[in-house]
């Protein structure tokens, strides 16, 4: 007889009786070891995650990584499916998967020191982790808004201490690079490099808005974004009109106040003034429950719609070799509410696209060929902070139509291994196969 606990962790009241199995779902004993130890670290809170809906604002038919859906599919199409753990015929079954289901933060601490009972526990010839949550720097709340979400001290400390027993971070990345990513950090640290073709950005600390005064903190703010604008200015030809913004030609104004360990274009606030933006930081770093000590101050950028590059590197990438994305996909904003909140999500087509931009196909091709040669510097950046390139890594771009067949990159996001696919069907089957291969080296 077989006891089992459902995901709530409630014992079965008595000895389960006959389940029906699908043949091709059972191993036959061997001693032979299993290539992969898998341990899938997911969501059990009050409120499960759907897949959500087609269409602009949707994940697609395979969700979000938090959601019950994409784990299903990423085991019954990305395991089962990978020849070196499914086999030709999906039967070989030469992996075994482990789930560790957390409800809120405090699950996710309380798993840390079990670490090392847990990877002792594998027998895989490889051992990986795959980190299915999201991190925010915000306190647990209830509410189905907050499914998904996990304190990010709680999130990285736990990722850490699997990674120091001996288990891998393979989904998305490990602790460092993840946290680094998500932190939105870079944008501040890449607002120097001429190469990185980013706005400028700086840091603006809790204290110095709740402490200083949120007016001296937004002039401050201003003043620090001039100086880096003008000790890096954006890359702006004769005869193109000014960059990145025309708003902001003769002084920064204007701009973007975000959070890092913020998604899905949530708690980015747009301002137009230096009292609306003391507005602006004291809104954004004083909502109650939000427990991050900075916020990113950014200037604003002209342009007319996003471009998402999707890059695969190979595990044996070789320096100098330039790397072409897996795929491009873009899409729209409808602009900004009146309190400043960026609406109205629309995937575009290449057709649409080029409508927009009335036929310039130079142009368009322009975008594509400037955000991939941008591209190479930024994946090179990301190994400066780990040696080992990333799987997958999705980054945006802001462009613009400057004239026939000439058009302005701007980057704006590095986004981690797991991202929204947009309207690539094919997306998420894709990055599983490139997580899995790496687990596998």
């Amino acid at each position: 007889s077989i006891m089992l606990k459902d995901r709530p962790s409630h014992k079965a009241p008595s000895a389960l009786g006959p389940r029906r199995l699908q043949p091709w779902r059972v191993r036959l004993p061997s001693s032979e070891l299993p290539e992969l130890s898998l341990l899938l670290v997911r969501w059990n809170g009050e409120h499960q995650i759907n897949a959500g809906v087609e269409g602009d604002g949707g994940w697609g038919k395979f969700g979000c990584p938090p959601c019950d859906d994409y784990v299903s599919c990423m085991v019954s199409t990305g395991v089962y499916g990978h020849p070196a753990l499914g086999g030709a015929d999906r039967c070989q079954g030469s992996f075994e998967i482990f789930s560790l289901f957390v409800k809120h933060s405090r699950d996710m601490l309380e798993s840390a020191p079990m670490a090392p009972w847990m990877v002792a526990h594998m027998k895989g010839r490889k051992k990986v982790s795959f980190w299915l949550l999201w991190p925010a720097e915000w306190e647990d709340a209830g509410g189905a808004d907050y499914a998904g979400y996990i304190e990010k001290r709680a999130m990285f400390g736990t990722m850490r201490a699997y990674e120091a027993a001996g288990l891998r971070s393979g989904f998305p990345h490990p602790a460092d690079l993840y946290e680094l990513i998500t932190s939105k950090s870079w944008l501040c640290s890449l607002a120097l490099h001429p190469q990185a073709h980013c706005p400028a950005a700086t840091l603006v600390s809790k204290g110095s808005v709740t402490g200083g005064g949120a007016a001296q903190a937004a002039r401050k703010a201003l003043t620090a974004l001039e100086q880096i604008r003008r000790r890096n200015p954006f890359p702006c030809k004769p005869g193109e009109r000014p960059a990145p913004s025309n708003i902001n030609k003769n002084g920064v104004q204007k701009g973007v106040v975000k959070l890092g360990w913020s998604w899905e274009g949530r708690f980015v606030l747009s301002f137009e003034s230096e009292r609306e933006l003391a507005q602006r930081l004291t809104e954004i770093l004083t909502t109650p429950g939000c427990m991050a000590s900075t916020c990113i101050v950014q200037e604003w950028v002209d342009f007319d719609f996003e471009m998402r590059l999707y890059f695969l590197p190979p595990d044996d990438w070789q320096p100098g070799v330039w790397l072409a994305p897996a795929k491009v996909e873009c899409n729209s904003w409808g602009g900004f509410s009146e309190e400043g909140r960026p609406h109205t999500f629309r995937k575009l087509t290449e057709e649409q696209c080029l409508e927009w931009w009335e036929q310039d196909v130079d142009a368009l091709k322009h975008a594509t060929t400037e955000a991939t040669e941008l591209g190479q510097f930024l994946l090179a950046w990301l190994l400066c902070m780990d040696a080992q390139p990333v799987p997958m890594v999705r980054m945006d771009f802001m462009i613009s139509r400057l004239g026939k067949g000439q058009a302005r990159v701007v980057f704006g996001e590095y986004c981690e291994l797991g991202a929204c696919c947009l309207a690539w069907e094919n997306g998420p089957p894709t990055i599983w196969r490139a997580a899995l291969d790496s687990a596998l080296k």
